[in-house]
């Protein structure tokens, strides 16, 4: 699991997407796609539930979503005294 598995799930999360996950962070639909099924394999559990239109987290992917939040959020404020 990296860092940056985290932020694109969070991201995913965030827009709901996997294609507009991936146009905002400038990458591709698969990389994103590719990182978010690392994760599930990982921990072993899907994250999202997927529509035809629509992700909706399971019961683990929520607690595994709020997780990433709090390391991210804690990654971002180590980092940031980082010159």
């Amino acid at each position: 699991m990296t860092f940056q598995q985290l932020y694109y799930l969070l991201e995913v999360e965030k827009t709901g997407s996997f294609s507009k996950a991936a146009q905002n962070l400038f990458i591709t639909q698969s990389t994103i796609s590719n990182a978010v099924a690392s994760l599930e394999k990982e921990v072993g559990n899907p994250i999202f539930i997927r529509g035809k239109k629509s992700l909706i987290p399971t019961q683990s992917g929520e607690d595994i979503i709020a997780h990433a939040k709090r390391i991210c959020e804690s990654h971002r404020y180590i980092t940031a005294g980082e010159k």
